[in-house]
């Protein structure tokens, strides 16, 4: 929007009736201390905006507006319409934060006429002040509100223009038939009194009772209003109609419309992509010239097109309705505005051309999601900037071969660093004299096309779509738009942000690269083997490369292979190797870093991966990962397991489980971690006997294994791999054998082994006497050997039992145990294989 200089206006104070002053005063007297935790407050009479500090209140959030009012026309005054406002009457509902003893709206010009809180009278106050653009209606309860309340204002007079910093007319201005209502960006304040920041959302219900015909310059014709929402009556009483609209999404006040006039009404539908059909109202002046009209009834016929189109990008579209108005208005409103739902123009030509297009994408950008203060606005203007150069584009839906990156390259590249247009930045801007310039369009747009360099095509389609449907109907901060950017993308985007959007002077048009790694090995490396990497870049942006970063990480790579020398312009953080490419590298230039690595004896081999990725903006891969095969080294999916138990003279089992099929198993013994060596076959008695291997997967423990602990070391063969080991974990401490001594003696006192009636028998069955026999029997009391062992033994088990006898026969007991065992097990232990 082109605006001039406005001239200041006075300070004025308004003050009510004198029982209004004196029924405030009541209250105030009556107010508990400050100090109390639960008293009430006042509400903030700003709501921080640093571009309009004294616009828009706090305290509250406004929920819903009913605004009822009668509009007159007085006349024709150079050649344009003069009318009033006999009565008006506006509702708010809200909720309260926390207990309010008073709070404010914003409403400037016509005369407050009375005020009810919670249809209750209340006390008000007018605290004007034009200079510093602050037109606050202060309200004080009878009661103080908490939680929803309404306040109803009652107000009339003769409607009144807003004139901006710039010199530009919004707010209540004549038509050449009518009025219209217009609030960029805080001019509704004077339609009637409600919170005035784009950051404080509401549904409305607008009811605006007009004459059914209007006489004007061009004579007597049928008179229409035009609002948001939807249109749910229109009611016709003698010589006037009531329409009454209903915008039940959420809306900031700066995006109403009331336009009063002699209109041709345009109805029809408008079908979305989900197959949703909105109705469509459009309005165009009645005086404009068939030729005029034409053009306006074909680009409404295009509503549904591009519409669509835009879904595409941006998601499903937010409103219920849609449509255009088109009037004749003054100079001073020479500007296109996004009224919500059916955006204003001025003129055929602004509906005609890209405006369109611009004031639609605002349905998304500025309406659904809207800045949050005004600062902010850069978001919602550069956005509806940028995207009719790309919807026109070949990338976008029209016919222009240059792309829309070109495009705003060189519109960045053409403003000098010296230009003042670089001398606001967007995120920074509080001048309200400002707000349309340079940096809110222009700058705000190239933004756009610089961020989608920045973050890649993929990460910014999905960002333009996700704001929208993530914010849907809400206000939203520049710094949250960072934030989802940075999220999606993967990319720290502070110094991008700080550069384009909060800091004055030129921005950097960002690198853009495209990185590719090449390398690796398909076929399989054994360990010792060398293997290299490529990681290549190459500029495809618009200008030399200043800033990129790649990083490669070798998490996996380290786990099989040891780095070789460095490359220069790499290092190397943990597993994450990091490439500043080159500074200066032009465009269309490709540079190259090549790192080797030998793979290690302890590689577990099969495939790993090593990636790359550009970590600074502007960066895409077109091959980031390539894989390296080692030969595999066998691995079973569990430990082995010993099964016996850990007494010297047992035998111990080896199991080993979840080898590949056709594995052959080797198992090595160890006692507390020292292999047993392969030993010739034991032949003699070997009382320090340390073990006999029995089956490949058994062991006997030797005697000399008393408190230690074994293991099992399985190693596995399999060909086309190479050989894996896995070692069990180690058996309780080894404990020596139990060697039986029975010390049970008969009535008599005679030790008994293996007889019945308490003399001594070892192999035989004594005597009736209790005489001792070996291998035979006595019948007489002598004992005779006989059977297959040798010698004789003479005396009663009693006698043996007083001098001991029987402990020489228990040690050649054992004597003979070992040597039978020795004989039999005795042999050399050895690495035995077997067929898993």
């Amino acid at each position: 929007m082109t605006r001039s200089t406005s001239s200041p206006r006075g300070r004025r104070l308004l003050a009510t009736s004198a029982v209004a002053a004196l029924l405030a005063g009541s209250v105030l007297a009556t107010a508990l201390p400050a100090s109390a935790a639960d008293d009430p407050i006042d509400g903030a009479q700003t709501s921080g905006d640093a571009m309009f500090p004294n616009v828009g209140n706090g305290g509250y959030d406004a929920l819903d507006y009913d605004i009822d009012l009668t509009w007159n026309a007085t006349g024709v005054v150079s050649n344009y319409m003069t009318g009033t406002i006999p009565q008006a009457s506006t509702t708010m509902t809200a909720r309260a934060a926390a207990p309010l003893r008073s709070f404010s709206l914003d409403f400037e010009g016509m005369t407050v006429d009375s005020v009810l809180v919670n249809g209750a009278p209340a006390t008000w106050t007018r605290d004007i002040d034009a200079d510093a653009i602050k037109y606050k209606l202060i309200v004080t309860p009878a009661t103080p509100v908490s939680g929803e309340f309404t306040v109803t204002v009652d107000y009339s007079g003769t409607p009144s223009r807003h004139v901006d910093a710039d010199g530009s007319y919004e707010g209540w201005n004549p038509t050449a038939d009518g009025a219209v209502l217009l609030g960029q960006p805080i001019g509704m304040m004077t339609g009637f009194p409600h919170n005035n920041t784009p950051s404080d959302k509401a549904t409305y219900t607008i009811s605006v009772d007009a004459p059914s015909e209007i006489t004007s310059a061009t004579g007597t014709g049928a008179a229409a209003v035009a609002s948001n929402g939807e249109l749910q009556s229109k009611t016709v009483s003698g010589d006037r109609t009531t329409w009454t609209w209903r915008q039940s999404r959420p809306m900031a006040s700066e995006l109403a419309v009331i336009d009063i006039g002699k209109f041709d009404v345009i109805e029809g539908s408008v079908t979305l992509t989900d197959g949703r059909v909105i109705p469509s109202w459009s309005f165009m002046d009645s005086a404009l010239s068939a030729q005029n009209k034409t053009t306006i009834t074909n680009r409404v016929a295009q509503l549904e097109t591009i519409t669509r189109n835009l879904e595409s990008l941006f998601g499903p579209y937010p409103g219920g309705s849609t449509g255009v108005v088109v009037d004749t208005v003054p100079s001073g409103v020479n500007y296109a505005l996004e009224t919500q739902d059916r955006s204003f123009f001025p003129s055929t030509n602004s509906v005609a051309g890209n405006t369109l297009i611009h004031e639609l994408v605002h349905q998304w950008y500025g309406n659904n999601v809207a800045p949050s203060t005004w600062t902010n606005i850069w978001m919602g203007e550069g956005m509806a900037t940028w995207a009719p150069t790309f919807y026109n584009s070949t990338e976008g839906f029209g016919t222009n071969a240059t792309p829309s990156e070109q495009t705003y390259f060189t519109s960045w590249n053409n403003m000098a660093e010296t230009s003042p247009n670089w001398a606001i930045a967007p995120g920074g801007q509080t001048d309200s004299a400002e707000l349309y310039s340079y940096q809110t369009y222009t700058r705000g747009a190239q933004f756009w096309a610089a961020l989608k360099v920045a973050i890649g095509d993929e990460a910014f389609f999905t960002l333009i779509k996700q704001w929208q449907v993530d914010n849907t109907g809400q206000s939203r901060t520049g710094a949250e738009l960072k934030a989802l950017a940075e999220e999606l993308s993967g990319i720290d985007l502070t110094a991008f942000w700080t550069d384009w959007i909060l800091e004055p002077g030129k921005p950097a048009w960002p690198d853009k690269l495209s990185v590719a790694l090449t390398g690796g090995s398909e076929t399989a490396l054994l360990p010792g083997d060398s293997v290299s990497y490529t990681v290549s870049a190459t500029n495809t942006g618009r200008v030399a490369l200043a800033s990129s970063v790649v990083e490669i990480d070798l998490t996996e790579l380290l786990a099989n292979a040891e780095l070789d020398a460095l490359p220069e312009g790499a290092t190397l953080d943990g597993t994450t190797l990091r490439w500043q490419v080159p500074a200066g590298t032009a465009v269309g230039t490709t540079v190259e870093l090549t790192l080797s690595a030998t793979i290690l004896d302890s590689s577990p081999g099969g495939t790993f991966a090593t990636t790359s990725r550009v970590v600074t903006v502007g960066g895409t891969c077109a091959d980031c990962s390539v894989d390296t095969l080692v030969v595999e080294k066998l691995a079973p999916s569990e430990l082995p397991v010993i099964t016996g138990d850990a007494v010297v003279g047992e035998t111990l089992t080896a199991s080993s489980a979840g080898w590949p099929e056709g594995t052959e198993l080797a198992y090595e013994w160890a006692i507390d971690g020292v292999p047993v060596e392969t030993e010739e076959p034991v032949t003699e008695p070997a009382p320090a006997l340390r073990a006999a291997a029995l089956a490949a997967n058994e062991f006997l423990i030797p005697a000399d294994a008393e408190g230690s602990r074994i293991t099992v070391t399985v190693t596995g063969t399999l060909e086309g791999f190479r050989d894996g080991s896995a070692t069990s974990a180690p058996t309780d401490v080894v404990r020596a054998a139990e060697v039986p001594v029975d010390s049970d003696a008969d009535a008599d006192g005679s030790a008994d082994a293996g007889g019945t009636d308490g003399s001594s028998d070892a192999g035989g069955t004594s005597g009736a006497d209790g005489t001792s026999a070996a291998g035979g029997s006595s019948a007489n009391g002598t004992g005779t050997s006989s059977g297959s062992g040798s010698g004789s033994g003479s005396g009663t088990g009693e006698q043996l039992s007083e001098t001991g006898a029987e402990l020489p026969i228990a040690a050649g007991l054992l004597a003979l145990i070992l040597l039978t065992a020795g004989g039999m097990f005795a042999a050399a232990r050895r690495r035995s294989r077997i067929e898993a």
